[in-house]
Formats: structure tokens, sequence, C-alpha cells
């Protein structure tokens, strides 16, 4: 059989997570099998293997491809700012198999060092771009110059962990009123008086 081109390998392994991000989000961490993957992927295991060592090293990629398509923040205005953090981190952990994902890989993270790293990783990258926003704010003079960007890195980091964990147990959420809420967080700590 015919060795499968750069391209064509990685086209088929983009296939495989996305088939596995639908399995993880509609039937949760624990009750998708590799089974479920090749089947919603229709592909053999041999296939799946070829791709994936694991069950496991599949569900750090998928963690990877899920944080690298949440983007860049705005840093442009206050608003600008809190609504890319409602849009980019809250928003796609509003449906409740969304929120339920976000609370397993966060609950797995204790016990799996990889996945660990990764969620750490990627909180970190959200508080450090917060911090980046906020600092770019004022010296643009768009934001309190008092303010403190690492500390509302760190209550941005909260706010979305809180929003995702909250959603997790009681799905029943009111996009427009968090909304809301991320834009007078924001405004509150970062507004010019």
């Amino acid at each position: 059989m015919p060795r499968l081109t750069e391209a064509t390998a990685a086209k088929r392994r983009l296939h495989i997570l996305n088939a596995a991000a639908r399995c993880l989000f509609e039937r949760g961490l624990l009750a998708t099998s590799v089974d479920d993957v090749c089947a919603v992927a229709g592909i053999s295991k041999g296939a799946f293997y070829s791709h994936f060592p694991s069950k496991e090293a599949l569900i750090h990629a998928v963690t990877d491809m899920l944080s690298a398509e949440l983007g860049p923040l705005d840093d442009s205005s206050v608003a600008g700012l809190a609504e890319s953090i409602f849009s980019r981190q809250i928003a796609p952990a509003l449906p409740p198999s969304n929120a339920r994902f976000g609370i397993e890989i966060t609950a797995a993270s204790a016990g799996d060092s990889g996945l660990r790293d990764r969620n750490t990783a990627n909180l970190e990258r959200l508080r450090h771009a917060v911090e980046a926003a906020v600092c770019s704010l004022i010296a643009a003079g768009h934001a309190r110059a008092d303010a403190d960007a690492e500390a509302i890195g760190w209550i941005v980091q909260a706010h979305v962990m809180g929003v995702l964990c909250r959603n997790a147990v009681w799905p029943a959420q009111d996009e427009a009123a968090l909304a809301r809420a991320t834009h007078l967080l924001l405004d509150s700590l970062l507004a010019p008086a």
C-alpha cells in the first residue's frame, strides 16, 4: 500500500481530530472510545493508530487544536478587549457539552501531567494575552494609567474559569447577561476616570 503524502496525512489527522472533538463533546471524555472516534471519522483502528498512539495522545491533540482556535484578543479599546474575551473565551464554552468537556479536561489534568501542562499553558496564554492587551490600552491612553495589568489578567482568567464551571453545573445561561457582565468587569477595572 502506498504511503500517504505529508499533506494527505495532515488532512486525515485533522479529520480524526474533528471527529474526536464531536465525540468528546457529545459523549464526554470517559465515555468516548477509540472505536467511537473511528466510527465517526469513518476510519479503521489501524488508520487511527497510524496518527495517534493512544486515546490520551488524541485528547492532548484535541486540546491543542481547540486552544489554537481561540485567536488573539483585541487591544484597541476596553470594549474591544471585553468583546474578544467574551467571544473567544466564554461564548465557545456556553453550550453545555462544551462546558462539560472543559470541566472534564480540567479534572483529568489532575492525574495527567501532559494534559495539566496543556491546560496550564492555555490558562497562562489567556492571562498573558490579557496583561499585554491591558498594557497596550494603558500606553494608548484608553485605560486608567494605574490599572494593574497582572492582577487584571488573573481576574479575567478566574472569570472565564468561573463561567465554565457554572455552565457545566447549571447549563441555562443568559448569553447577553454574560456578555454584559464581561464588559462591566473590564470597564470597572480599566475605564479611565
